[in-house]
């Protein structure tokens, strides 16, 4: 996994669920690795943690609703969400 840094940074699945979903932060978080020079956001994985934990799951759907509330809230950036499984098993994206 990627080290948190300027061109990577690690998000909790709070921040896109629930009654913590923030997705006006992840929006600015996004715009500013734009304005940069790009780089990854890992949506699934705590800041203290080198891998999401081994038994999460993501529904696809979820996916979806990242880029398409990413491209609602900001104008000319682009959030093109993957799935990807952990070394533990845990998925991410």
């Amino acid at each position: 996994m990627s080290i948190e840094g300027q061109i990577a940074d690690k998000k909790s699945l709070r921040m896109i669920e629930g009654k913590s979903a923030d997705f006006e932060e992840l929006a600015r978080d996004c715009v500013g690795l734009a304005n940069a020079q790009g780089g990854r956001l890992l949506i699934g994985i705590e800041d203290s943690s080198q891998f999401p934990p081994a038994g999460q799951r993501i529904e696809m759907e979820r996916l979806d609703k990242v880029r398409k509330r990413i491209g609602e809230l900001t104008v000319n950036v682009v959030a093109a969400p993957a799935l990807r499984t952990a070394q533990n098993g845990g998925e991410l994206y």
